[in-house]
């Protein structure tokens, strides 16, 4: 009689997947236990080493639920992966497990009018390009659009490209539907929808694996990228708020940057004046004579006009803005940093000026205009060089004083991080879904505080996306056992 064969659990798992995808070498491994959380200098530090024990590449939600059953069995922790495109280390594993890539699992599933969705790892800019055949495209988008998934975006994504006009991904109706799948020996499938999509957006994937998403849709309109310059900053700010707050002016990103950010960025430098500060913009063709008005009335001069992703320079002027446009500065000097500072709505001119001046030994401002519920707002800070975590905290503390509020893009926990509402409707899905907590560990807030977490701790106060009380914490829809939601949960198949 042969002696009985112990197998790990990654063996044990290995042995399930059968013909699945998947990998243990240990380049493989650290190519995707990675995202672009190295353009935090605090994190480069902080993530070193961090690796899955495997790697699987499902190709179809069937794949997905054997790999996911098996984990559960097993006991094995999931880190689940996108396009890597995440710049705060939601994508990396910080207790091993299983990295688990859904790139592979593509597709549009569905297109009604004004809605459209698709499988979670859909590229999100070959959802547009499908859906604007038929004179539709996506509200917003990341500027990392052409390699980030609609599953990673929605799970650690906040705003993007269309946030001018349609606000932030929390503001309702913004996601119409997220299909989740659970983490159980025999997985289910769950419709959030109405207010519950919040409980999974943003949350790193730790209150369930997102296998599809619905997305409202707007017309695709013929979109011009334009260059503005002003002499003055107050000039491009002046600007950028007239035109977020000119209802009927159809635009899909305003990006106001002080001299001399200008300069960092080789392919637009030569369109803009020495000492001006500009503003980076996409607007609809029929709204462009109103714009051209706006940019005179401010002193300001539109320098190059271009169809969009047509421009005399390498990339879409969208991947100038917004999460992007730290990867420039950083190609010229790789100690620049930022913080991710929200502006308060009333008197929102002031304060961005306000931040300027006080701040100008410090470096020059940019942000990114936005709506968010119901109001206009702007995200930004001073660039500077990164000096050490304790001057990253003294500048926290300094914005915060001036009336602005902080999330922690420099931590891969959501704790730390202060942007994701984490209450008890997020508590009680995630014991629902994930009964062995193996989703996302270390990321999530009812978790305790672990070395990761307490090394990446700044004094920020967290977002509050509450027009009446900016000091009061953000609040989620009531508990997820709603008839309507339990009505959504189906065995798989």
């Amino acid at each position: 009689m042969s002696a009985s064969v112990d197998f790990s659990p990654i063996e044990s798992l290995v042995a399930d997947l059968g013909e699945i995808e998947h990998s243990v070498d240990e380049r493989v491994l650290r190519a995707k236990s990675r995202d672009r959380f190295a353009q935090s200098p605090l994190l480069r530090e902080v993530m070193r080493g961090l690796l899955a024990d495997i790697y699987i590449a499902p190709t179809s939600k069937e794949e997905l639920r054997t790999v996911v059953a098996s984990c559960a069995r097993h006991r094995i922790p999931i880190t689940l992966r996108g396009g890597g495109t995440g710049q705060f280390g939601q994508g990396v594993p910080l207790t091993g497990g299983a990295v688990i890539d859904v790139t592979g699992i593509v597709g549009v599933v569905g297109q009604k009018f004004g809605t459209v969705r698709a499988l979670c790892g859909t590229i999100i800019s070959d959802i547009d390009a499908e859906i604007r055949l038929t004179g539709w495209e996506l509200r917003m988008h990341p500027s990392t659009t052409r390699k980030a998934t609609i599953g990673g975006y929605v799970a650690g994504g906040h705003a993007g490209i269309g946030s001018c006009q349609w606000g932030i991904l929390r503001d309702r109706g913004n996601i119409t539907a997220i299909e989740v799948m659970t983490v159980e020996e025999e997985p289910q499938l769950i419709e959030l929808i109405g207010d519950d999509v919040n409980i999974a957006h943003h949350a790193y994937g730790a209150t369930g694996i997102i296998t599809e998403v619905e997305l409202p849709t707007a017309p695709a309109w013929k979109w011009q990228e334009l260059i503005i310059s002003f002499p003055e900053f107050s000039q491009a700010v002046r600007f950028s708020i007239d035109v977020c707050k000119s209802e009927g002016v159809l635009k899909k990103v305003v990006s106001p940057q002080q001299h001399p950010l200008p300069t960092l960025y080789p392919d637009l430098a030569r369109f803009v004046p020495e000492g001006h500060s500009m503003v980076l913009m996409m607007a609809a063709e029929q709204s462009m004579p109103n714009v051209a008005d706006l940019v005179a009335d401010n002193g300001g001069e539109i320098r190059n006009r271009s169809e969009e992703e047509a421009g005399p320079y390498r990339l879409p002027l969208y991947e100038y803005t917004w999460g992007h446009s730290m990867m420039h500065f950083q190609r010229k000097n790789r100690s620049l940093i930022g913080l991710l500072a929200l502006y308060p709505q009333d008197g929102l001119y002031e304060s961005i000026m306000k931040v300027c001046e006080e701040f100008a030994d410090l470096g020059p401002t940019h942000v990114e205009m936005k709506r968010f519920d119901g109001g206009l707002s702007a995200q930004g800070s001073p660039v500077w060089d990164f000096q050490s975590q304790e001057h990253l905290a003294e500048v926290t503390r300094r914005l915060q004083e001036a009336g602005l509020v902080i999330a922690n893009t420099h931590t891969p926990t959501l704790l730390a991080s202060g942007m994701k509402p984490w209450a008890q409707a997020e508590a009680e899905f995630k014991r629902r879904v994930d009964p062995y907590r193996l989703l996302a560990q270390g990321k999530s807030d009812d978790e305790v505080e672990d070395e990761v977490t307490l090394s990446t701790q700044l004094p920020n106060s967290g977002w509050s996306y509450s027009l009446t009380d900016s000091t009061a914490p953000a609040q989620t829809a009531a508990p997820a056992e709603t008839a309507a939601l339990a009505q959504t949960v189906e065995q798989l198949r």
